[in-house]
């Protein structure tokens, strides 16, 4: 059996970043550094799921040699601490597992190589652009690899979008996005002896964000007085609300992507909304309408709503169960039905 593929995304690992293009809230670290930085990983969040997702911090000034030792300047302060993350493809679990893939390998990255080198990926990039995963009937090593990249990236462009379209909630809602990276293959197979126009499908796409030091919004049972509950809950509601206005249907809209932050205040808390890969932007073909059911359908608000009315409920209940008393809940969750309308019956998206 081939040799698995040595994930390079582990705590002291430095990666090299090329920037892609900075976003507006980048840090002063970024802005005035050349077009290559080195970043040291300093966490990981696990599990790894549709991507890799680390928290890194850049090398100072003076090892990147940009600045002297002596020079006193906000540039020569270390950056803050950063969220990379990355759509990996060797290293994707949730992808590859969505396909029955165990983990890339030597032989693996050996049979993509020789696919991109044979002339395949356009005929493969046409294929999936008609039929999706459902192009093949058999798919082989190296167009499973080639579906991986193909996924990564349209998982990477679509994150980048909605950033840019959320830039007025960055820093309030959603985190700030600081850049568009960069990186070469982790692996030398699979970028040996290509030639530099197949670089593009080798090439390893990242973000670099803000990191939000908080807790997972369900958990705001065990790390919240009672009395805040109301509060960060109507939050959420709020943001999601704001968030959804934005053209776009989150997929994902998991609590685990819902991070809570407390503020410097006593009993403040910014509630922020972390992972939009799995969006659909809408079409132009979407009439009001339709774009109406189809947020209706998904029902983004809810799909907070539900689950934190659930928690409080078996937070108050007995024993795991719901609770069952007479007494009002700190907080119930109220629908504001703004989708609701005749129903439409949708035959795609």
């Amino acid at each position: 059996m081939a040799p698995t593929l040595k994930s390079p995304y582990v705590k002291g690992n430095i990666l090299t970043l090329k920037i892609h293009h900075l976003g507006k809230h980048a840090p002063l670290q970024l802005k005035h550094s050349s077009s290559v930085v080195r970043a040291q990983i300093v966490d990981v969040i696990e599990p790894s799921t549709m991507s890799v997702v680390v928290i890194v911090e850049l090398e100072p000034p003076t090892e990147r040699g940009e600045q002297s030792a002596c020079s006193v300047s906000p540039l020569t302060a270390p950056a803050p601490k950063m969220v990379l993350k990355v759509y990996e493809r060797q290293f994707s679990s949730e992808l590859r597992q969505f396909k029955e893939t165990g983990p890339a390998t030597t032989d693996s990255e050996e049979q993509y190589a020789t696919f991109l080198r044979g002339g395949s990926m356009p005929q493969f990039l046409v294929d999936h652009a008609e039929n999706g995963r459902f192009a093949y009937e058999e798919w082989d090593v190296p167009k499973l690899e080639a579906y991986f990249h193909v996924e990564s990236t349209r998982m990477h462009e679509v994150e980048v979008e909605v950033y840019d379209r959320l830039l007025d909630l960055q820093g309030i809602h959603v985190p700030k996005f600081y850049a568009d990276v960069r990186l070469a293959p982790q692996h030398a197979i699979v970028g040996e002896q290509l030639d530099e126009g197949l670089t593009e499908y080798t090439e390893i796409r990242a973000i670099m964000i803000e990191y939000i030091h908080g807790f997972p919004l369900l958990d705001l049972v065990t790390e919240t007085p009672e009395s805040d509950w109301p509060v960060i809950c109507n939050q959420a509601i709020e943001a999601v609300n704001k968030i959804i206005d934005y053209n776009f249907i989150n997929f994902d809209l998991a609590t685990r992507n819902i991070l809570v932050r407390r503020s410097e205040s006593e009993h403040s808390y910014q509630v922020f909304y972390i992972d939009f890969a799995q969006c659909r932007f809408r079409n132009a073909s979407d009439s009001d309408e339709v774009w109406r059911e189809r947020k209706r359908q998904k029902d983004e608000e809810g799909a907070v709503g539900y689950l934190l009315a659930g928690r409080i409920s078996i937070a108050k209940g007995k024993k795991g169960k719901k609770y069952k008393g007479n007494l009002p809940l700190p907080w119930t969750y109220t629908p504001s039905a703004r989708f609701e309308g005749e129903y439409i019956e949708l035959y795609s998206g």
